[in-house]
């Protein structure tokens, strides 16, 4: 009862904060981020105080949407999602891509309402912004990743905008997408084989998720893959300088060469779960931040010893006394020493 009457009267100054000046926002802002973490139903009923403003700077708005997600239950899930569609339609690309990957957190938290993410995020895929529509390709796959065999009906929608995708994370995204499901998707085979065409030229990542997706398209379908899974594993062992790429190229050659079952067991292995919440604190670390609130260390989220100098290893003693002999004075006047090691 103690602690959830302090918590309620936490709530009221922590709000009235949130109205000064930008620079006090944040340092609030990171503040009520660790607390939150800490004891969330503190401002649990706090959602709107944390919603962007027009004229917010763009630090302030980063902090807000985490803050936000933090929040965010199945109580007031529509009006984070209204808020978060409006955001996506915004003119800062930094802002709005944060806002689109806040969807895809959304969805994985609050399960009871991943079909309505899912929904908002196809209602922005069919705005052709490019960014907004890469972006969204990636919180797709991970939300594929929380709910396996759960939505895959929107998976011709995110083919059709395979050709707009540009950047390495957003490619990569819809390569795993296609190498898990390949065995419901038609023409899976020609999908991954048009990305061979400059394979040589793709960013590392997209290149290692090209090599399996390929191969777990020949192990679904292995009557009509062979002679792709081969240009891919010899563009990979051969062609390329990427000891990453090369490695998991011969990996996958001798499994295939030798024990195909094998094989299938490796590349098509029941893949855990991903995370409700990646980016908390380490409990340790929290709970030693709290007990620094209001200090720099509550703003960087880092402990004191990570940013102050000569922090570890020193230790205080008392200044010297009158009557001591010398050697006890020249011993006793340093107030600092540094501990051996």
């Amino acid at each position: 009862d103690f602690v959830t009457n302090i918590s309620k009267k936490l709530s009221p100054p922590l709000v009235t904060l949130l109205s000064s000046e930008p620079e006090v926002q944040y340092v609030a802002l990171r503040n009520i981020n660790l607390i939150i973490q800490k004891r969330p139903d503190i401002l649990k009923q706090e959602m709107k105080v944390f919603f962007v403003k027009y004229n917010d700077p763009i630090y302030i708005k980063l902090e807000k949407l985490d803050i936000m997600i933090r929040l965010t239950s199945q109580a007031n899930i529509a009006q984070v999602l209204s808020e978060l569609k409006e955001y996506s339609t915004e003119v800062d690309v930094d802002f709005v891509r944060k806002s689109v990957r806040a969807i895809g957190r959304c969805a994985i938290k609050v399960e009871q309402s991943a079909e309505r993410c899912v929904s908002t995020l196809l209602d922005l895929i069919q705005t052709k912004v490019n960014y907004v529509v890469q972006e969204a390709v990636v919180v797709i796959k991970d939300i594929f990743r929380k709910y396996p065999n759960k939505y895959e009906s929107i998976i011709g929608t995110l083919c059709e905008n395979l050709d707009t995708l540009d950047e390495p994370e957003a490619r990569a995204s819809m390569i795993w997408i296609i190498g898990e499901y390949a065995e419901r998707i038609d023409n899976a085979d020609d999908l991954l084989e048009s990305f061979l065409d400059n394979f040589n030229d793709e960013n590392p990542q997209v290149q290692l998720q090209l090599l399996t997706a390929i191969v777990k398209l020949f192990l679904k379908r292995p009557t009509d893959t062979q002679e792709l899974v081969q240009q891919v594993l010899s563009l990979a062992t051969q062609d390329s300088e990427n000891p990453d790429l090369r490695d998991r190229g011969f990996i996958y050659w001798r499994l295939l060469s030798t024990d195909p079952a094998a094989a299938k067991e490796v590349v098509l292995a029941e893949k855990p779960l991903i995370a409700e919440e990646t980016d908390l604190l380490e409990p340790t670390l929290l709970d030693e931040l709290i007990c620094h609130i209001a200090s720099l260390a509550s703003v960087y989220h880092k402990p004191p010893t990570a940013f102050v100098e000569g922090k570890v290893g020193l230790k205080k003693m008392l200044p010297a006394r009158a009557g001591d002999t010398d050697s006890e004075q020249e011993a006793a006047g340093a107030t600092i020493i540094p501990e051996p090691g």
